[in-house]
């Protein structure tokens, strides 16, 4: 509307009244430059995020499964997704923020966006207290892992892991996979196996991850 009414020889008196969104208006450019202002408070008083945690809306869950009508799919209930997410992603925040399984938060912030696939996707940035700090390998390995979990004592957790959170499969055996450029996967799997964490200055952590001979077989 402004590009209009700038031009020459444009009849401007019916152009309607231009409308400014206010920043309690969810989604307005004001709106979203208050959070991004609001985030950089919290970073400004109590430092850069320390985690970054995503969750991804798993359209198997039984809570979706149960209530799809024959012949549907999770993606064809962006209703039914969003609000079992929504309750899933308060759980995991409680477990987070007020029961403090990976040491006490003293700042936080997420965000909630949809995947090309239709399924609501969460990123939580999340700021521990001084003391609780990763500062060294030690600290990363009590946080994170990137080994398969023995079967023989963690069945479930070994098949969440193998179903939901290997990355694959790629490489010359499925070169058409969408992670492949110039004929290598573009996220550098598979990731070599490493004796100890290390913490390279300027990149990303290499993750402890020990060759012990477990292994999974990826049906295709």
């Amino acid at each position: 509307m402004v590009d209009a009414m700038q031009q020459d020889g444009v009849n401007n008196t019916n152009f309607g009244r231009m409308v400014v969104l206010p920043a309690t208006f969810a989604g307005s450019p004001r709106h979203m430059n208050q959070l991004y202002q609001d985030s950089m408070a919290l970073v400004r008083k109590f430092g850069k995020p320390d985690l970054f945690i995503t969750m991804t809306c798993n359209p198997n869950w039984p809570e979706i499964l149960h209530e799809l009508r024959p012949g549907e799919e999770a993606n064809d209930r962006p209703d039914l997704t969003s609000r079992v997410f929504n309750m899933k992603l308060n759980a995991l925040l409680k477990d987070l923020l007020q029961n403090g399984v990976l040491s006490t938060t003293v700042a936080d912030i997420h965000v909630v966006e949809w995947l090309k696939r239709g399924l609501p996707h969460g990123h939580i940035l999340i700021i521990l207290r001084s003391q609780d700090k990763p500062r060294d390998y030690s600290d990363y390995d009590r946080i994170v892992c990137v080994e398969l979990p023995d079967k023989s004592t963690h069945l479930e957790l070994y098949n969440i892991v193998t179903s939901r959170m290997l990355h694959g499969p790629c490489g010359a055996l499925h070169p058409s996979c969408a992670c492949m450029v110039n004929g290598a996967c573009s996220k550098g799997y598979p990731k070599t196996f490493q004796p100890q964490t290390e913490d390279p200055i300027g990149s990303y952590p290499t993750y402890q991850r020990w060759d012990n001979g477990m292994t999974f077989t990826h049906p295709t």
